[in-house]
């Protein structure tokens, strides 16, 4: 029986969980923000000593693989890759947009298609379409709020379920379609388990050495204006 240790950092959520194959066993959250670089290993220590593991019991480290915040990828990945390189243990990347609408088909029991979104600033979305099977509809992929993505949203003829923290932008777009949103609904690592499992068992690991977070869009640093000093 496997057991995990899950990272998720992909937006405003810092959360780490270990699980076996029957579930989750310990898990810490923090919906905060901008606190991941500080809670992350604090996290994996509580976790590690509530469910009584060392990283000699822990199979593999499963990290929420983007796409979502630059900073909050950088620092789970570099923590994942840190501890399989210290370990020795293979590391599962999961989608961090499939892994949310994994995570609203379970606890929400829903079976329709679900569109998971980040906001990604601006007139800007995160976005990927997937089924109550999580099998992908849509890639993962950066999009402008335009006439283009609304014809990507009325190309699938049935109603549309939106989760993440940019539905609430997407809700405002669409202003006269009828479809469900979640603002709400958080990321988590609980939501990798069940990909975790699957990619555990068909041997799907990335390369630890090489392996990069899906960013999308790469990072921008803001422009400093100069002062002109008299």
């Amino acid at each position: 029986m496997p057991n995990f240790l899950l990272i998720e950092t992909a937006a405003s959520v810092c959360s780490v969980a270990t699980a076996n194959a029957n579930g989750i066993i310990a898990v810490r959250e923090n919906e905060e923000g901008q606190q991941h670089a500080t809670l992350i290993t604090v996290f994996v220590d509580e976790v590690m000593k509530e469910s009584g593991f060392g990283f000699d019991k822990i199979n593999a480290v499963v990290v929420s693989a983007g796409p979502g915040s630059y900073t909050g990828l950088r620092i789970g990945v570099s923590a994942a890759k840190g501890i399989c390189f210290g370990a020795q243990l293979p590391l599962i990347a999961i989608d961090s947009l499939q892994a949310l609408a994994t995570g609203f088909a379970e606890e929400k029991k829903y079976t329709g298609i679900i569109c998971s979104l980040f906001d990604a600033r601006r007139d800007e979305i995160y976005f990927g379409i997937w089924n109550e099977k999580s099998k992908t509809i849509i890639r993962s992929r950066s999009a402008i709020l335009n006439d283009e993505f609304l014809s990507v949203i009325k190309s699938i003829d049935t109603p549309i379920v939106f989760v993440g923290n940019g539905a609430e932008k997407v809700k405002k777009f669409l202003s006269n379609e009828t479809h469900e949103y979640h603002s709400d609904f958080k990321s988590s690592s609980k939501f990798l388990h069940s990909t975790a499992l699957k990619k555990f068992m068909e041997k799907d690991f990335v390369d630890v050495a090489y392996f990069e977070p899906n960013y999308i869009k790469p990072f921008y640093f803001a422009e400093v204006k100069k002062t002109k000093i008299i």
